[in-house]
């Protein structure tokens, strides 16, 4: 479970093993898991309800002639309830304490998840996507139905940009996450730089209700239509998003002139 946790896709792609993260990242999510599965424990018997199983012990020790319980059980009652109040508080703030070390650290490290670890994944995936899906091109059919005869090197390939392209999505996912933490290009407010370098190279199109060629492609799909196209697949941090933006900017871009374009 991860309720709690603070942006919990980041570690589900680091956990299926699409990407790494750094280890302090990893070892403070652990505490955090380790810390949240703590049982709670059981609740006692409430001093209300000590109360009521001791009066019939009263009645029968009068009807009896035999010695009155001890009234001092109600007060070790309470004593009980006041510990397990206090043990299910101080777990509360564990859990809570163990999330926000997370968060900290999400912060502290986000630039070097992007740099040191999306990144050099995702370069590495782009380069084996494209190499995957032009074996296909050279068979001459890249959807799955149509490979079912062909040779063990074509369908290997196919595997490849499946795992590639459910791989692809894990990374973004993650570089989403981070944008919302604040790894974020205000120059770019739709993102079209966040994937793709050179977005109007492929869509020239500025409408703002314009779609792109590949609106609506499946990951696969997409990836394919990219390596067909041209497109400059990337992940960058905020600072070469904004300068893509400065790139393509049109020469009397409000932005160009900030910039001294």
């Amino acid at each position: 479970m991860t309720n709690g946790l603070i942006q919990p896709i980041i570690f589900e792609g680091h956990d299926a093993g699409h990407y790494t993260l750094p280890d302090e990242l990893v070892k403070l999510r652990d505490t955090f898991l380790k810390v949240q599965a703590q049982p709670y424990p059981e609740p006692p018997h409430t001093a209300w309800q000590l109360i009521q199983t001791m009066a019939g012990e009263v009645i029968d020790a009068v009807h009896n002639g035999t010695e009155l319980p001890d009234p001092a059980q109600i007060e070790e009652a309470r004593k009980a309830e006041r510990i397990h109040q206090d043990v299910i508080d101080l777990i509360a703030s564990c859990i809570d304490l163990a999330s926000q070390r997370v968060r900290k650290a999400l912060h502290a490290h986000g630039m070097a998840v992007i740099t040191d670890h999306l990144k050099p994944a995702h370069t590495k995936l782009w380069t084996d996507y494209k190499a995957a899906w032009r074996t296909l091109q050279e068979y001459g059919q890249t959807e799955p139905r149509h490979l079912l005869a062909a040779p063990q090197k074509v369908r290997k390939a196919s595997d490849t940009c499946d795992l590639l392209a459910e791989r692809y999505t894990a990374i973004h996912s993650a570089r989403t996450a981070l944008t919302i933490l604040g790894f974020n290009c205000p120059d770019d407010p739709n993102g079209k730089y966040a994937a793709i370098r050179n977005y109007h190279q492929l869509a020239p199109s500025r409408l703002a209700m314009s779609r792109p060629p590949w609106h609506g492609l499946a990951t696969r799909h997409y990836l394919g239509w990219m390596v067909e196209n041209g497109g400059d697949l990337w992940l960058p941090t905020p600072d070469e998003q904004r300068q893509a933006v400065i790139d393509e900017a049109p020469d009397n871009s409000p932005l160009r002139r900030v910039s001294g374009f």
